[in-house]
């Protein structure tokens, strides 16, 4: 059965779900009454017709989110704001209402949590609503703003295999002017009235929307992709093929350059506005902004002082590990940064900035993941059904794109989640830093955390593919630690190294988020406190503090959610004595799914 709209059978019952789930290793499940089906097929609806190339990320077409999706971009003007919270603030009184019947604890708690975080405080005005639907400050960005996000989506995860699909396809390219102007409406009225990004912020925006539009528009990335996808069909013909790259072709010398161009001009125009500060505290409620940040983004209702003493304290805890294991080494003298930029400088401790280089770091990263993937078994009683594959970022994004991320399979499965590395300026990567990457962004990382919460089916949508940092980074990061238990730096104390000093950047995080946004350090404060502490090299870490400065609170929940979860382990292992399994502890933690923490600890611990 297929439809293009509408079909609310078919949303209740793959939205919704009204058998509880009972495969092995599957999370706490509630049946939902039919009332709770409807309404959160509903709002599944509403919140991917806002956000549509969210659904386009994970694979949900137009008959499963009961709305036409596959072919528009969204809404970034200003007034959009105040309809995102108009409409969640009404979810949330239309499940409040149902009765308990109808929708069970969990549930329920798990949805509230979602909806709050997509909310975030409704009292500020500015800012604007991300492509996964969170409050962000500053539309324009170098870090993750929808004239970056949107293209790179359409690129990879919009199908373009049928006639119908082509043409949805060409659509959103035709969307991009609009989308364009919606995002210089709300970068041109927060600038009115005082929100304006940092000046580096807007340096930096500016390089990558140079090169967005650099590349003649037959080579761009956007033509590039649809034709290789067009290629990939059996049903399309030479003619259909050659029209649809034609029209691109059109569309993005005519409309799209020219729109991302007058983008670039408007941000140089009012580039002398900006002010140097690139903490929130030097905007208009911008110490409000921050504080709604720590609880939506970093899932902490610590104060930012006690997150910036924390990081502090952890900060000295992992150096002094780190001291012992590179005296070990045979360096004993300088600072544990000086130290590790010299087993950076080391013979052989980096990857060649060429091809074969570049071969080099993707054949290292595809023999670790294999190697961790032969042992998760032991670790693990439900593994995911899709695959994991190692890409390289495409080059027309990796100058404004991080060293590596995660991006997830489609809800039904049907392709792998991606690990993907940027090859620009490898010289810069350390080999002993890979590892922790792999376990990471991969495996037990990333890959298994999301791609087990896709596989909930009884689970409400908006529950499957939520984003919570706290839980999410926490996972990720406790992976990392796991990985040591595991033993897999036995015999490689330099990759050990590595891995401390990837926590120790987490725990520097906590001290540099909350010294931009709260004890207004300025930019190179923020940078020579990473560079000294940690032993990372100053691009790196000032592209990490404009990263901050764009997304405050975010890179909190890493190191916090961390330290809840071994918190969360310690006190299970406490409670179920010589019962306790740390196999069935991590299947626990994994089918709950993406919680907050307190939620995660009511739910294993039953507090």
């Amino acid at each position: 059965m297929h439809c293009r709209m509408g079909c609310p059978a078919l949303l209740a019952a793959a939205l919704a779900g009204m058998v509880a789930c009972s495969s092995p290793g599957s999370g706490p499940q509630e049946s939902l009454g039919p009332d709770a089906q409807v309404m959160l097929a509903k709002h599944t609806m509403q919140v991917m017709r806002a956000r549509p190339v969210q659904a386009t990320q994970f694979g949900l077409r137009d008959a499963e989110v009961g709305a036409r999706v596959e072919d528009a971009v969204g809404d970034y003007g200003k007034a959009h704001l105040a309809r995102w919270r108009r409409d969640l603030r009404r979810m949330q009184r239309e499940m409040d209402a149902l009765p308990v019947s109808s929708m069970g604890g969990l549930t329920r708690a798990a949805m509230q949590d979602i909806y709050a975080a997509r909310l975030g405080d409704s009292e500020l005005p500015f800012g604007f609503i991300d492509t996964f639907g969170r409050h962000r400050p500053y539309v324009i960005n170098q870090a993750g703003g929808p004239l970056q996000v949107v293209p790179q989506i359409i690129a990879n995860f919009q199908p373009a295999g049928t006639t119908e699909e082509v043409g949805d396809y060409l659509r959103r390219l035709w969307a991009l002017s609009p989308l364009v102007a919606g995002v210089l409406d709300t970068f041109n009225k927060d600038a009115n009235a005082g929100w304006m990004p940092p000046t580096a912020v807007l340096e930096a925006s500016l390089v990558g929307l140079e090169a967005f539009v650099s590349p003649p528009a037959q080579d761009h990335e956007l033509v590039v992709k649809l034709v290789e996808k067009m290629a990939a069909s059996d049903v399309l013909t030479e003619e259909d093929r050659a029209r649809a790259r034609n029209e691109a072709i059109a569309v993005m010398l005519r409309m799209v350059y020219p729109a991302y161009r007058n983008a670039i001009q408007n941000v140089r125009d009012r580039l002398p506005e900006t002010a140097a500060a690139p903490g929130l505290w030097a905007r208009p409620l911008g110490e409000r902004f921050y504080q709604a940040s720590l609880k939506f983004e970093a899932g902490t209702r610590l104060s930012a002082a006690a997150v910036h003493e924390h990081g502090l304290a952890e900060v000295t805890r992992i150096s002094a590990e780190m001291d012992a294991l590179l005296r070990e080494q045979g360096f004993e003298t300088g600072s544990v940064g000086e130290r590790m930029q010299l087993l950076a400088q080391a013979e052989g401790a980096r990857f060649e900035d060429s091809d074969a280089g570049r071969d080099d770091l993707l054949a290292t990263l595809r023999g670790l993941t294999a190697s961790m993937e032969a042992r998760l078994p032991e670790y693990f009683g439900r593994l995911p059904g899709p695959a994991l594959e190692v890409r390289p970022v495409p080059e027309a994004i990796q100058h404004g794109a991080p060293r590596a991320y995660y991006t997830n399979p489609p809800v039904d499965g049907s392709g792998p989640g991606v690990f993907w590395i940027n090859l620009r300026g490898i010289d810069q990567v350390t080999r002993f830093s890979m590892p922790t990457l792999v376990y990471h962004e991969a495996v037990p990382g990333h890959h298994l955390q999301v791609a087990l919460a896709l596989e909930q089916q009884a689970r409400p949508t908006l529950w499957r593919i939520s984003l919570n940092g706290a839980y999410s980074e926490g996972w990720a990061l406790y992976a990392e630690r796991l990985a040591a238990e595991m033993g897999v730096y036995a015999d490689d104390p330099r990759g050990d190294l590595g891995r401390l000093q990837a926590e120790l950047f987490r725990a520097v995080r906590l001290v540099v988020d909350t010294g931009l946004h709260y004890r207004r350090w300025s930019l190179e404060q923020a940078v020579d406190y990473m560079v000294a502490t940690t032993g990372r090299g100053e691009d790196g870490m000032r592209s990490e503090a404009l990263r901050y400065a764009v997304w405050p609170g975010q890179a909190l929940s890493y190191k916090l959610g961390m330290d809840g979860m071994l918190k969360l382990r310690a006190d299970v292992k406490t409670a179920q004595g010589e019962n306790f399994d740390l196999r069935a502890f991590h299947d626990q933690l994994l089918a709950t799914g993406p919680v907050s923490l307190a939620l995660l600890r009511q739910q294993l611990l039953g507090e």
